[in-house]
């Protein structure tokens, strides 16, 4: 075991759930009835104690032991052992997921929230059970009667694990050109058994020894089926069959060819999977057939919310180290008074300068994915058809701009926190390099941000004809307008105005271009309209913070653990929207130049 660098507390958690967001309002519906706010209270306690207990001590590991292959087989480090021990037997699992299966049944800003502390604490190790119930998510989504009984429990209870299976080596984002294939199994009197045979890459926690089972969901395309996307069917793919009684049989005729060897995340298993050397791997066809890319979408979906949760655990962790440091660290005299004693770095400016990139970084982006997270909530769950279809539409357009902008700014704030260590910043002493290795990975996971923005432009803008977006722009707008005149925060509610209307005229630039035969303008532009996006909308939760740390901070002792906290939130905010948020506009000047010169280049001139 290693040693144990989880240093968060939970007050930011507590804040968002129990401050921030309307709790009362989820305690309503009939799935959470039985909870309590002070049920949460204590939950959140438990999960932050696995983090600092379990998974903490054995992050290190994960990175310095890894993962092992050999023979065709995946071995963990052994510390893995006992942090999936430990959440099979507590339940921390299926947090979400359905009680009827094994699932704890919280409330999705619940489980997600605890899920980011425990990417803090060992986000290799959160690979494995977060994609086991993603993929058990699936089957009971989509699933006959018969296959939920197989699968879903056992992979919710931490019996067995699961994967997505959509990458090929010769078949990257551009899913529609797979290989593997899928023939009726002629031996099966089930007709929706077939023989799978296709190899797939890059499959995250593939291959492993935590579990005796790993269920793989697998994209495959039907003999005779259409080429593309709409020729692709999902399968059940166990790696050993199980039977009609839920006992496991025999080696499915598939194995494991190798592990990747990246750059971080060295204690997940990257796989390459071969499927059906031997003609003998069976998968049962979930639901109709050349459906299967709309039935993966959901886990994918999962995957980039997932991929959001995974980077910023990282970036937290990256600043409590970062902070911790700067208040011990003794080096160099003040700025202003350089024959004074040195002090401590804290008190350097540049290194506030850091601190607060990070500070109002993580607390914004955690607002935002608590945001998310609530209306995941109202979209599942609320009895009004209204009110789930507003918030499942507003989740929709939310959802890329989260993952991608979380997993790339991420990144940028842990290389504040390696600047603010220094020299050990970039030695294995500190965690914050192995953070920054492991974070980079994410940005790749589950679409770019290129991907995603193009998701957002082409796919999520016109939702509901147009609706989604323009509400969300309303929604800013009519907050600025009611505190404009705030004696305190005005100009950051104004700023937060301009900036909105920037998101509103690339929306409009997009238009015009494909009216007018442009449109090879949009894709030069689309990351910069989803980062716009991205600091509009954690402006507008900082400043949602900032009202209610501010009303918060009259009725406690400003000089109390309290009253530091919700002084440190009107700070973060005002940072944000005076230091972050103005990035708008450059990005705004560049997309009005309407350059073309990264079109105009010659490719033999790069």
């Amino acid at each position: 075991m290693g040693i144990n660098h989880f240093k968060r507390d939970d007050r930011d958690v507590k804040f968002i759930l129990f401050e921030q967001y309307d709790l009362d309002r989820l305690l309503t519906y009939d799935a959470y009835k039985d909870f309590s706010k002070e049920d949460f209270g204590m939950i959140v306690d438990e999960a932050f104690k696995l983090c600092r207990e379990v998974l903490g001590p054995a992050m290190q590991d994960g990175d310095r032991i890894g993962c092992k292959w050999a023979d065709k087989a995946v071995t963990t480090p052994p510390s893995f052992k006992n942090c999936w021990k430990t959440m099979a037997e507590n339940g921390w699992i299926a947090m979400t997921a359905s009680p009827e299966f094994g699932g704890q049944g919280l409330p999705v800003c619940v489980g997600g929230l605890i899920s980011e502390a425990t990417n803090s604490a060992n986000m290799a190790f959160g690979t494995f059970p977060g994609l086991a119930v993603g993929a058990g998510r699936v089957i009971e989504a989509y699933g006959a009667e018969e296959d939920k009984a197989l699968f879903v429990e056992k992979m919710y209870t931490g019996a067995w694990g699961g994967t997505m299976c959509l990458t090929e080596p010769d078949a990257g984002s551009d899913v529609g050109y797979l290989r593997s294939k899928a023939v009726k199994d002629p031996e099966s009197a089930d007709p929706r058994v077939y023989k799978i045979e296709g190899v797939k890459r890059f499959i995250t926690s593939g291959e492993h020894d935590l579990t005796e089972n790993i269920i793989h969901l697998v994209l495959a395309r039907i003999e005779g089926a259409p080429l593309g996307t709409k020729g692709i069917s999902l399968f059940i793919v166990p790696k050993f069959w199980v039977n009609p009684d839920g006992s496991v049989g025999e080696l499915n005729d598939m194995f494991c060819e190798g592990i990747e060897e990246k750059m971080g995340i060295h204690g997940s298993s990257t796989a390459t999977l071969n499927f059906g050397e031997n003609g003998k791997c069976r998968g049962i066809l979930l639901g109709d057939p050349h459906t299967g890319m709309a039935k993966m979408f959901q886990l994918m979906n999962e995957a980039r919310l997932g991929c959001a949760v995974q980077s910023l655990g990282l970036a937290a962790a990256a600043y409590d180290t970062a902070r911790l440091y700067a208040k011990e660290r003794v080096q160099g005299p003040p700025f202003t008074n350089r024959n004074a004693e040195r002090v401590p770095i804290i008190q350097h400016e540049d290194i506030r300068r850091m601190l607060m990139n990070l500070k109002s970084g993580t607390e914004g982006l955690r607002a935002f994915l608590g945001k998310i997270l609530f209306l995941m909530d109202v979209a599942h769950r609320d009895p009004d058809e209204a009110q789930r279809k507003k918030a499942d539409h507003m989740s929709d357009l939310l959802l890329p701009v989260l993952k991608a902008y979380t997993a790339d700014y991420t990144y940028t704030l842990i290389r504040d926190a390696i600047q603010i260590l220094g020299g050990v910043g970039y030695c294995s002493e500190f965690p914050v390099e192995q953070y920054a290795r492991d974070c980079k990975i994410i940005s790749i996971w589950e679409g770019t941000a290129y991907i995603q923005s193009l998701d957002l432009v082409g796919r999520k803008l016109g939702l509901d004809g147009g609706k989604v977006f323009q509400s969300w722009i309303q929604g800013i707008m009519d907050m600025t307008n009611t505190y404009k005149e705030d004696p305190e925060l005005a100009a950051d509610f104004k700023r937060l105005f301009k900036a909105v209307g920037v998101a509103g005229e690339f929306a409009m630039k997009y238009m015009s271009y494909f009216q007018d035969g442009r449109m090879r303008l949009i894709p030069t532009t689309t990351t910069r309209f989803l980062d716009t996006m991205a600091e509009v909308e954690i402006a507008r939760c900082l400043l949602d913070q900032a009202l209610i740390a501010r009303k918060k901070l009259a009725e406690v002792d400003p000089a109390s653990s309290d009253g530091l906290y919700y002084t440190g939130k009107i700070a973060a905010a005002k940072y944000f929207c005076r230091n972050t948020l103005p990035g708008v506009f450059a990005r705004q000047m560049a997309m009005q130049t309407e350059d073309t010169s990264l079109l105009d280049i010659p490719e033999a001139a790069f």
